[in-house]
C-alpha cells in the first residue's frame, strides 16, 4: 500500500491529528491526545538554572542566563517542541531565547528549530549539509517516518494498559507522527545560522558554552557542549549509559578527532558534576570516563 493509501486508512482509524484550518500548515493534536501527551511531558531540574523537558525520547535543554535561554537541541518535531516551549516560559517565566545549540543534524535534534526564530541556531558546518539531506527527498522521508509509526502502533495495541511499556510506544508513535506531518506540510527546517568547523565559545555574561567537534561518529556532526559555570557537559548521541558508544562498526575516520576531544573532556573533567546525553538521560561522570576508556582502547593503535 502506498503512502496516500495508509494515510487515509490512517486517520479513519481515528488516529492522532486534526488539521486546524483547510488551508493552514498547522497542525495540532486532538483534545484527547493532547491531554495524554501533556500528561507524559516532563521536566527534570539539573539546578536552579537547567531543566531537560522530555517526552518520552524526545528531549531539549533549557539555560537561564542573563542574555536570555539557551536550548541545546529542539526535538523532532514542531507540534511537540510549540509545547516544550510552553513548559519552559512557564517555569521561566521569560521568553527570549538567545541560542539554540544542535549537538548533531539528525532530524529528531533539529525538528522544533523554527519553534524559536528570535535565536540563532548553532552547530557544526556539517550539520548543515546532514540536516538538509533528509529533506531532499519528502516522499522517501515520509514513508521511512509512516512505517515506524506503524511499528509503533501495532507495539501500543499489544501493550499492557497504564503500563510504561504502553507510555514508550505512544510517544514514540506520537514523536514520528509529527515528523511526519511536518514534511508532509513541507515545514521548513531551520539550519544553523553559525556554524564552526573546529571549536567555538560564546559567552554569555554570567555563563560560558564551549564546543568542540568530536568528529565523525554517530553522525557527521557530533559535538560536545560544556557549559562551566553549571559544571554540565552535553554529549548528544554519543554514548548511552555505562559509556557505550553510539557508533556501529565500520571503520572510524576521524581517529585524530576523536583523540583531541577525550584529551578536551580530560581537560575539564574535573569541572563536570552532570553529563546530559542527546536524549534527556542524566548520566554520571563514571559513564563519560567510561566511554573515553573505550574510545582510547579501540582506537589506540590506529
Amino acid at each position: 500500500m502506498n503512502i496516500k493509501g495508509s494515510l487515509i486508512i490512517f486517520l479513519l482509524c481515528d488516529f492522532l491529528y486534526t488539521f486546524s484550518g483547510c488551508n493552514s500548515k498547522q497542525i495540532t493534536l486532538s483534545n484527547i491526545d493532547s491531554q495524554k501527551v501533556d500528561s507524559l511531558i516532563k521536566v527534570q531540574k539539573v539546578n536552579d538554572r537547567t531543566i531537560i523537558v522530555n517526552f518520552g525520547y524526545d528531549a531539549i535543554t533549557a539555560i537561564k542566563t542573563e542574555q536570555g535561554i539557551v536550548l541545546v537541541d529542539a526535538g523532532i518535531s514542531t507540534a511537540l517542541t510549540a509545547k516544550y516551549k510552553k513548559t519552559i516560559e512557564k517555569i521561566f517565566r521569560q521568553n527570549d531565547y538567545e541560542f539554540v545549540i544542535n549537538t548533531h543534524g539528525h532530524h529528531d535534534h533539529i525538528g522544533g528549530n523554527s519553534i524559536f526564530p528570535q535565536a540563532k541556531v548553532v552547530g557544526h558546518e556539517n550539520c548543515r549539509k546532514e540536516s538538509s539531506e533528509r529533506w531532499t527527498d519528502p516522499e522517501k522521508s515520509m514513508t521511512s517516518f509512516y512505517k515506524i509509526v506503524e511499528d509503533y502502533d501495532q507495539k501500543l495495541q499489544q501493550s499492557i494498559p497504564n503500563s510504561s511499556e504502553r507510555d514508550d510506544n505512544f510517544t514514540q508513535k506520537i514523536r514520528y507522527l509529527s515528523a511526519y506531518y511536518d514534511v508532509k506540510n513541507h515545514v521548513p527546517i531551520i539550519l544553523p545560522d553559525i556554524a564552526f568547523p573546529d571549536s567555538m565559545k560564546l559567552d554569555l555574561g554570567d555563563t560560558t558554552i564551549e564546543m568542540i567537534y568530536f568528529g565523525k561518529f554517530h553522525s557527521n556532526s557530533d559535538i560536545l557542549i560544556f557549559v562551566p559555570e553549571i559544571r554540565t557537559i552535553f554529549t548528544g548521541d554519543l554514548f548511552s549509559k555505562y559509556g557505550r558508544p553510539g557508533i556501529s562498526d565500520s571503520p572510524a575516520t576521524d581517529v585524530v578527532k576523536y583523540t583531541r576531544a577525550i584529551s578536551w573532556i580530560g581537560a575539564r573533567i574535573n569541572n563536570i558534576e552532570k553529563v546530559i546525553d542527546g536524549h534527556g538521560q542524566i548520566l554520571s561522570t563514571d559513564d563519560l570516563k567510561n566511554f573515553n576508556n573505550n574510545i582510547i582502547n579501540k582506537y589506540s593503535g590506529q
